[in-house]
């Protein structure tokens, strides 16, 4: 009777060295990765303020080619001290116009540097305008008595700083007889700036301007 329990002892014998052999090893690599990890310093307040600050910077610079882009327009351009060309060109449809309307144009903005303020807007200039109603090939103008800028617009500095808009008013003839002229504004709120030692170093123009018919 004492034999088969002799045998099942003897099977059972390297399975439990086997389970003696692994559970020590098993803790022993646990105690070895966290000693690892705790070597390992953790980043500080300072450099996390630093990469994200970077990272701040790489997201306007990316936002101000790919948005324009995405709009068919030309990113502004610096052309002096502290006054920026914005390229206006877009193709809208309008009621009141019979069909699409099509504004090409340079707005030239000045800034200048106020003491214990900043930089701020100062002039605008409309230059090259051009401008056609398709349905009936009509010529479109833009007085430049009506280009106006628009009240200040708060903006996050996180989101790119200080801001301003500006609108013009377009005129035309109408689409045919008995129609009241063409007339439209034209507007281009949320232009965000950033400046640096009293100069505009970074110009976003607003790329999806607001069109609408005046009557």
């Amino acid at each position: 009777m004492t034999t088969p329990r002799l045998i099942k002892s003897i099977g059972r014998s390297p399975l439990r060295l086997a389970l003696l052999l692994v559970i020590p090893l098993l803790f022993a690599c646990f105690a070895i990765a966290r000693s690892a990890h705790a070597a390992s310093p953790e980043p500080n307040e300072r450099d996390l303020i630093g990469n994200m600050a970077e990272e701040d910077d790489a997201v306007v610079e990316l936002g101000s080619g790919t948005q324009n882009a995405a709009a068919g327009q030309s990113a502004p351009v610096q052309i002096g001290h502290n006054k920026w060309v914005i390229p206006i060109d877009f193709t809208k449809p309008l009621q009141c116009a019979g069909g699409n309307v099509i504004v090409h144009a340079n707005l030239v903005v000045t800034f200048k540097n106020v003491p214990d303020v900043g930089v701020v807007r100062h002039e605008l200039k409309l230059e090259g305008f051009s401008g056609t109603a398709t349905n009936g090939s009509r010529k479109l103008e833009a007085n430049p008595k009506d280009l106006t800028f628009l009240p200040y617009v708060k903006v996050d500095s996180k989101n790119g700083g200080p801001a301003f808009g500006f609108k013009f008013i377009v005129t035309g003839p109408g689409f045919q007889q008995g129609v009241a002229p063409l007339s439209f504004n034209v507007i281009y709120n949320g232009n965000r700036y950033k400046f640096k030692d009293g100069k505009v170093t970074h110009l976003i123009a607003d790329d999806t301007p607001l069109v609408r018919c005046r009557q």
